[in-house]
C-alpha cells in the first residue's frame, strides 16, 4: 500500500504523476495507493491500525544527520517518524536517504535483555532467514575504562571478565533458543556501540525493541535513527500504558490529608517566622526593652485600676419631668 497524506497547512501534490512514476519499481506487485488528510503521524499509524498493515516503511531524510544554526537537531522537533516511531503498533523499517537498496548482508539483533528481547531476536532469526541473511546478537558492555580511571591494569581486566559475562549470556540465550547466530559485545553505551559496530561492519540491518512509548524514554532510539549508515527496524516492544483508574476514595483521603498538612506545617512555619521577628535581644537593643515594659506596666496599671460606676439610665417612664416655667412656686 502506498500513503500519501497531504497535510492541513500544506498544498496538495500531483498524486496521480508520483503514481506513474513509481509504477514501474513496482511490477509484478499488487500495489493499492491511499490518500487522507490530517496530521501526517496520526494519519499513518491510524492507516496501518485500520489496514492491519504489518510493517511500516518510511524514509530518514539526510537533514535529520545535521543541525540548524542553534545546534538542535531536527529530530528533537517531534517530526513526522518520531510520531510514527512512538506510536506505531507494528514493525516501523526506517531506511536512509538513498540508501542501499541491496538485501542487508547480516541482521544486527540488538538485546536489552536476554528475558525481555527473546520475542525480538525470534523476530530477528525468521526475518534473517527469510532474506538470506546472517542473524548476529549485539549487546553493549560498560566501559570499564571510564567507571575505573587512572587504573589502566585493573581497569582492563575488569572489561575483560565483563565481555566475557555478557558474551556468555548471548551464548546461554542461543543454546537455550536453539538457534545459531553469531555474537558481538560492544562497548559503551548501547546507541554508541551500534553505531560503531554499523561502521566497522557495514551493510547490516539493526533490529531492536522500542522500550518505551514516552519522549525520551528510549534513550537507543533517537540517536541510533539520527545517526545511522543502515536501515533500522523497529519491533513494538513496549505496550500501550492502560488508562488511569479513577483513585479509590481512601487514595482521595490520603491526598486530602496530606495537602491539610503541608497547609498547616506552612501556617505554622509563617507564624514562627513573625514571632522570630518579632523577639528584642535586650543585650543589644536595651531601650526597645524600656519602652516595651513601660508600655506593659502602664497597661498593667490601666487594668488594675478601679472604674467608677456609671449612672443609671432613666428609662421613659421614670424620668422627671421638667418644671414648668410659668407655674408660680410655693
Amino acid at each position: 500500500m502506498l500513503l500519501h497524506v497531504i497535510s492541513p497547512d500544506a498544498a496538495p501534490a500531483d498524486w496521480e504523476a508520483v503514481q506513474r512514476e513509481l509504477a514501474p519499481l513496482f511490477e509484478g506487485v499488487a500495489v493499492q495507493s491511499c490518500v487522507r488528510h490530517g496530521p501526517p503521524a496520526w494519519e499513518i499509524v491510524a492507516a496501518a491500525g485500520a489496514e492491519q498493515a504489518d510493517l511500516i516503511l518510511m524514509t530518514r531524510h539526510g537533514r535529520w544527520q545535521s543541525a540548524n544554526d542553534l545546534g538542535f537537531p531536527r529530530f528533537l522537533l517531534h517530526s513526522v517518524l518520531c510520531g510514527v516511531l512512538l506510536e506505531a503498533d507494528c514493525p516501523v523499517w526506517v531506511e536512509p536517504e538513498n540508501g542501499d537498496p541491496a538485501a542487508p548482508k547480516h541482521v544486527l539483533c540488538a538485546v536489552a535483555s536476554p528475558v525481555h528481547d527473546r520475542q525480538t531476536v525470534i523476530l530477528a532469526g525468521a526475518l534473517a532467514a527469510m532474506m538470506g541473511a546472517r542473524l548476529v546478537l549485539f549487546r553493549a558492555a560498560v566501559n570499564a575504562f571510564v567507571s575505573i580511571p587512572g587504573q589502566q591494569a585493573r581497569a582492563q581486566s575488569w572489561q575483560d571478565d565483563v565481555v566475557a559475562a555478557v558474551r556468555g549470556d548471548l551464548e546461554a540465550l542461543c543454546r537455550d533458543m536453539d538457534m545459531a547466530a553469531d555474537i558481538r559485545v560492544g562497548i559503551g553505551e548501547p546507541a554508541a556501540a551500534l553505531l560503531r559496530d554499523g561502521e566497522t561492519h557495514p551493510g547490516g540491518l539493526i533490529a531492536l525493541r522500542r522500550t518505551s512509548r514516552q519522549w525520551g524514554r528510549d534513550a537507543v532510539l533517537q540517536p541510533l535513527v539520527r545517526g545511522a549508515h543502515g536501515p533500522v527496524l523497529l519491533y513494538p516492544g513496549a505496550p500501550r500504558p492502560p488508562a488511569a483508574a479513577p483513585p479509590p476514595r481512601h487514595a482521595r483521603l490520603k491526598g486530602f490529608l496530606l495537602v491539610l498538612f503541608v497547609l498547616m506545617l506552612g501556617l505554622w512555619a509563617i507564624h514562627d517566622m513573625f514571632r522570630r521577628a518579632n523577639q528584642v535581644d535586650c543585650t543589644r537593643e536595651s531601650y526597645r526593652c524600656a519602652v516595651r515594659e513601660n508600655l506593659i506596666d502602664s497597661t498593667r496599671d490601666r487594668l488594675n485600676q478601679p472604674q467608677p460606676k456609671a449612672a443609671p439610665k432613666l428609662g421613659p417612664f421614670n424620668q422627671v419631668p421638667p418644671e414648668d416655667a410659668s407655674r408660680p412656686g410655693p
